[in-house]
């Protein structure tokens, strides 16, 4: 509603401004009047208040058209309402002579503001028409009774219409010209204004463009990768000072690697500009702009603000072109590099050759010329299953690198072994559209493989008959050992862990150790890595509920980087252990035993050497003698049967004979 009523800018729009102050003022003087009218005549009240709803509906819909910018339709329909408002009553006010005849001027005044000439002089004859027509009536009697008898008053409260109207429009034409007159000084300064921003933003334009060809140019230099930088660089300096504000006193040089290149006219000044950059390899780069003598000193400084940013976005272009090329140049030596080492092919994605170098074709026995188009498949060798492949395949497919092993034939059907990388190459759509092929000659090694097998399955069958195992192991701070390698002999009483299962998992072989025993596993497995010195001790396992005895031996070796590996052997000794405690038993019970009788026959051989004895003590000392010596040969002779069965129940068969003194006595 705030909007329905507010008042159209006068200066955006004078002419919808111009309606809704007409429209307000001719219904506001409509309804003084009509009020001014109920006073003097209050019994013609339907016909003031019939004037007024008439006045107030011609602005209402006045204003919904001239709202939405309907102007010209909303002020032809304002005039025609309002001059149909004064003439339809005159009809019936006394013709010719009622004050609504005087009125109809300020609607001819009206039209001509809102409708312009052509519609002022269109209401103008047709109020003359009109008029005219009234005319008639009145002199041939046809016109009704006036219901209204005017008097002066009432015919100058009539003419204060016109008079009123044209003091309103004077005053608003006045008013209007007065400031038209302000608004169109106003827009002569606001189009001074613009035309000097016009001006600045020309001459800004004009040293954009400058700075743009300059860029443009440098740009064009930097295209030729193959121009050497030392003709790179002076193109560069010569394309510099164009660019500046003053190029008649300027002049630039560029610094890179130690080495100069200016222009001709270059010479060291106080207004300079410069910027620094480094590439990624390190190489320093220095541009200096500089004028030779003063310029015209700017809100900035003698350069152009503007220019700073030139000279910055010309170290940056050469940065990445100098990085471009040192990247290239690394490229070269790294395709050198593999050129020399490996047999390098590319293939596109339908699988036929674009690129082999010398290697490549040394290999396969092949021309350039016999490789490029064919597909790859020309050096395939049938060794290989179409199973080998899947993988390939796969890694191919999914845009992965893949790397394996592959026996070729060459063109002579020669096979060669090598080791190839296979990189795929994805464009933007993520489809492969080539295939790089790194390969090493593997054909030697593979040789050198079989022998190797050869040997390490003649290692497996020689310790496979070995008693106990064989290892190469790491030990670590811990006690924890790594095993590089295990063999398996023939002890039936050994763990059932493959080389797998212990690198995987280490601490299995501690499982099986005798509980007891663990500790001093440990301490000596890290005394060991502590001291380098090397291992042998003895420690017991559980397997299969039984208890056997092992002993460990191993020797320490550095390789060529200061590793330490251990070499060594576990066997199982639980049957010596057995005889030597069988053996010790054996002592203890002969010391246990025979320390009675010695004792006895020692005291009696005493008595028989004092020689004070009777010859009857003496006898029955002697059949003592005899009776001791019988019960200590039994009991040697027990031993002895004792012992021989133990020795023949024992794996360690000792030829003990062979290592004992055969003298008859020892006393001898």
């Amino acid at each position: 509603m705030h909007r329905f009523f507010s008042i159209p800018d006068k200066e955006k729009d004078f002419q919808s401004h111009m309606l809704y102050v007409l429209s307000v003022l001719w219904t506001v003087v409509t309804v003084i009047i009509c009020i001014t009218g109920l006073m003097f005549r209050p019994d013609s009240w339907g016909r003031w208040v019939a004037l007024v709803a008439t006045a107030l509906f011609a602005a209402l819909i006045t204003h919904r058209l001239n709202r939405p910018g309907h102007i010209r339709l909303a002020s032809w329909f304002f005039t025609i309402m309002l001059w149909l408002m004064l003439t339809v009553p005159c009809y019936s006010a006394g013709g010719i002579m009622a004050p609504g005849i005087l009125a109809q001027t300020s609607v001819i005044l009206t039209a001509g503001f809102l409708l312009g000439w052509r519609g002022g002089l269109g209401i103008g004859l047709l109020t003359i028409g009109a008029d005219f027509w009234l005319v008639y009536l009145e002199l041939t009697g046809k016109l009704p009774t006036p219901v209204i008898n005017h008097n002066a008053i009432t015919r100058w409260v009539g003419a204060i219409i016109p008079f009123g109207t044209i003091l309103a429009l004077q005053y608003y034409t006045t008013n209007h010209l007065r400031f038209g007159l302000t608004a169109l000084r106003r827009e002569i300064a606001k189009r001074m204004e613009a035309e000097k921003i016009t001006d600045h933003a020309m001459h800004d334009l004009k040293e954009r463009v400058k700075e743009l060809k300059t860029l443009y140019t440098v740009s064009n230099i930097l295209q030729d990768e193959e121009t050497p930088l030392r003709i790179l660089f002076y193109q560069i300096a010569e394309a510099l000072p164009p660019g500046w504000h003053y190029p008649e006193i300027t002049a630039a040089r560029i610094c890179f690697a130690g080495t100069e290149y200016a222009t001709g006219n270059f010479r060291p000044s106080a207004y300079c500009q410069r910027a620094e950059i480094t590439t990624d390899k390190g190489s320093v780069l220095l541009i200096e702009v500089v004028y030779l003598e003063q310029s015209p000193e700017l809100d900035e400084g003698p350069f152009l603000h503007e220019e700073r940013h030139l000279i910055n976005m010309l170290a940056d272009m050469i940065k990445l072109n100098l990085d471009r090329r040192e990247r290239n140049a690394e490229l070269k030596d790294y395709k050198h590099a593999l050129d020399l080492s490996y047999m390098i092919s590319i293939c596109g994605a339908d699988e036929r050759f674009t690129y082999v170098n010398d290697n490549f074709c040394k290999a396969s026995k092949y021309s350039p010329a016999e490789l490029l188009g064919n597909r790859f498949d020309i050096i395939m060798s049938g060794y290989h299953p179409p199973e080998y492949f899947i993988g390939l395949a796969t890694a191919l497919r999914d845009g992965k690198p893949f790397r394996g092993e592959f026996c070729d034939k060459a063109k002579d059907g020669t096979l060669f072994w090598v080791d190839s990388t296979v990189v795929p190459f994805l464009d933007n759509n993520g489809k492969v559209y080539q295939y790089l092929s790194i390969n090493h000659d593997i054909t030697e090694r593979k040789e050198a493989d079989d022998k190797i097998k050869q040997s390490e399955r003649l290692l497996k069958k020689i310790t496979s008959q070995i008693p106990g195992n064989t290892y190469m192991f790491e030990i670590e701070e811990s006690g924890y050992s790594n095993i590089l390698f295990i063999s398996r002999g023939k002890d039936i009483f050994n763990h059932s862990y493959d080389l797998d299962e212990l690198a995987e998992h280490p601490e299995m072989i501690r499982d099986i150790v005798y509980e007891d025993d663990k500790i001093k596993f440990n301490d000596r497995m890290k005394e060991a890595w502590r001291t380098q010195l090397p291992i042998s001790f003895q420690y017991r396992i559980v397997v299969d509920g039984n208890i056997r005895w092992r002993w460990m031996q191993a020797v320490p070796e550095k390789d060529k980087n200061g590793k330490i590996y251990w070499y060594g052997a576990t066997s199982d000794i639980t049957p010596l252990i057995d005889y030597i405690a069988s053996v010790e038993q054996i002592i203890f019970d002969i010391g246990h035993v025979i320390r009675r009788p010695l004792s006895s026959m020692l005291g009696m051989s005493r008595l028989i050497a004092d020689g004070n004895l009777p010859e009857k003590d003496i006898h029955e000392i002697s059949l003592k003698l005899n009776q001791v010596s019988e019960e200590m040969d039994k009991f040697i002779t027990e031993l002895n049967n004792a012992y021989q069965q133990k020795r023949q129940s024992s794996n360690h068969n000792i030829d003990i004979p062979s290592i004992i003194d055969k003298r008859s006595s020892l006393f001898n």
